[in-house]
């Protein structure tokens, strides 16, 4: 398993691998009027889309090809392309993601004590990409906020 932070900057989210080397961000630049999200990573920039009849699913695309989307009706995050995978999450105190029943990835909130910071640990499986770690953090924080730093 390979272990992960992430800590808020404003209201981006940053990921670090274990030597605190920068992996990726998710960035929010919502504003009063639109809500609008993109992940940047291995420099490039991916664009999150709220999709869905309550806006409460999101697409993950590069160029207008959706790369990832998910299903909240069926707590499903789908790989499109040619090789389509299915992986199915459980959104709770420690968020986890699975694909055929195996734990591919898990979130759990943590604080620094001395600064009262709120980090997210992550581990997750060797075969895991990082752009699904990033896609995940992102859906499990900003659309529900089920972890996020707002106690």
């Amino acid at each position: 398993m390979k272990n992960y932070t992430a800590h808020y900057l404003k209201k981006d989210i940053l990921l670090a691998n274990e030597s605190q080397k920068l992996i990726g961000k998710i960035i929010d630049e919502s504003s009063w009027f639109k809500i609008q999200h993109s992940i940047d990573y291995s420099s490039r920039t991916y664009e999150i889309k709220n999709v869905g009849f309550l806006k409460n699913d999101v697409e993950l695309s590069l160029s207008k090809r959706i790369i990832y989307f998910t299903d909240l009706g069926k707590d499903r995050i789908i790989k499109s392309g040619q090789e389509v995978r299915i992986y199915n999450f459980k959104l709770d105190r420690i968020n986890q993601l699975f694909e055929k029943g195996k734990l591919l990835i898990e979130i759990c909130k943590a604080v620094k004590k001395e600064t009262k910071e709120a980090i997210l640990e992550i581990k997750a499986d060797n075969s895991v990409e990082d752009l699904l770690i990033l896609l995940f953090l992102h859906y499990s924080t900003k659309e529900f906020n089920g972890i996020s730093g707002d106690d």
